[in-house]
């Protein structure tokens, strides 16, 4: 984790889980991490695994100059992608298992902005496969941000956190190259590659 904020944030959800895979949703208090907020965004895991916006704080709006309450997560991604996207998605949520993103995001015409993207699994009324917390933060703030809509995120690299794995154990090491996932258990395994 590069940002200070991702950082942050992991190091939150990390004190509320314990012991567990993930803590509640209830646990996570918006006061102790508000100057975050405008950089949070939290998803539903859905029955059709679209993951909609249940929340998105003001930057993550401003990338992409719009409220993004209600819009499917994977509806930032281009087509290609989407596939890899859910299924990263579900691997965070079925193994407990924080995953870290690398991404480029621009306007047409305009020069990248280096984002990186939290994924953090969380419980919601008992059920384990319920929510997902995540932050967007940008190394620099774009000149463009807020004037112009990123019109899809582009994935540079995927990591899994395998130093906060549940004593179960989890999933770790990088996830490249995505390709369809074998299920094995409770993982997801992706073909190696880029």
């Amino acid at each position: 984790m590069r940002q200070a904020g991702t950082r942050e944030l992991f190091d939150y959800w990390n004190r509320l889980r314990g012991e567990r895979g993930a803590p509640e949703r209830s646990e996570i208090d918006l006061a102790a991490i508000r100057g975050l907020l405008a950089d949070i965004f939290m998803l539903e895991v859905d029955a059709g695994h679209r993951f909609p916006f249940l929340m998105s704080g003001s930057r993550v709006n401003a990338l992409f100059c719009a409220e993004q309450k209600a819009r499917s997560f994977l509806d930032l991604w281009p087509r290609h992608e989407v596939h890899n996207i859910a299924a990263v998605l579900l691997t965070v949520i079925d193994a407990a298992c924080p995953v870290v993103a690398a991404i480029d995001a621009r306007p047409e015409g305009y020069a990248n902005a280096d984002l990186e993207i939290l994924f953090l699994p969380l419980r919601h009324t008992g059920y384990a496969q319920a929510r997902i917390l995540g932050i967007m933060t940008a190394a620099a703030k774009p000149s463009w941000l807020g004037l112009l809509a990123v019109e899809q995120l582009k994935l540079r690299s995927l990591r899994a956190i395998d130093e906060t794995a549940p004593p179960a154990g989890g999933v770790s090491g990088p996830l490249q190259g995505l390709g369809s996932p074998e299920r094995r258990g409770h993982l997801r395994i992706f073909e190696g590659g880029k």
